[in-house]
């Protein structure tokens, strides 16, 4: 806003010196053109100086996003390892946990089988039960592997999610300092141009009295 003012204010001077030039009935024609053709190209040359430290802001801008998305990756990435890692040793000490449990069930039955004095009816039913322990312990295995599998793909979808984030940020961030470097750099540019014509408001002065 202070940058869009400066422009408004400059503008309206800019009017009103040319049209005190070209009100003026003492000065040649020439001169109503020359001194025309000299606001043309000083604003000719502050607008070329904008567009040219705009590019130069982008390009500086876009090696700093790139640097900055790189450290940011990295992190990111280093984040999601630690985490699955974490994850991974909890999905393990609860395998371990029922593997314990089910292979001492196990272990029971088998015992059992081959200690007691049984009949064949008595040893089919404790067959069976040891089959049964193991379909369940397979069953409860396959089952924690699923669970983790999703733990993970969830894991890796709030990565996703946190990383289009952060990378998000980091490009408002970028583009904010960039932004306000330029209105400082098209402020410093506009004050120039106000002293330049402020130096040319007494040759204007001195002129008219001539004349």
């Amino acid at each position: 806003m202070r940058v869009l003012s400066r422009l408004v204010v400059l503008s309206v001077v800019l009017i009103l010196l040319s049209g005190s030039v070209i009100s003026s009935g003492q000065r040649p024609v020439q001169d109503q053109l020359d001194w025309q053709q000299i606001l043309d190209e000083m604003l000719a040359q502050q607008e070329q100086d904008l567009q040219d430290y705009r590019d130069q802001l982008q390009r500086a801008g876009e090696d700093v996003f790139a640097d900055k998305q790189g450290q940011l990756f990295r992190a990111q990435a280093q984040k999601l390892h630690n985490e699955a890692r974490l994850l991974k040793a909890q999905a393990e000490e609860e395998v371990q946990a029922l593997q314990q449990e089910l292979s001492a069930k196990l272990l029971r039955e088998q015992l059992e089988l081959m200690l007691l004095t049984l009949d064949e009816k008595g040893q089919e039913v404790r067959l069976e039960r040891i089959a049964q322990v193991q379909e369940e312990l397979q069953t409860a295995q396959e089952g924690l592997r699923e669970e983790y599998e999703k733990r993970l793909l969830v894991l890796q979808e709030e990565h996703e999610r946190r990383s289009h984030e952060e990378t998000e940020a980091l490009k408002a961030e970028v583009e904010k300092a960039m932004d306000d470097e330029f209105a400082q750099y098209q402020l410093t540019l506009l004050q120039q141009l106000e002293e330049e014509i402020a130096k040319m408001k007494p040759d204007l002065r001195s002129a008219h009295a001539n004349r």
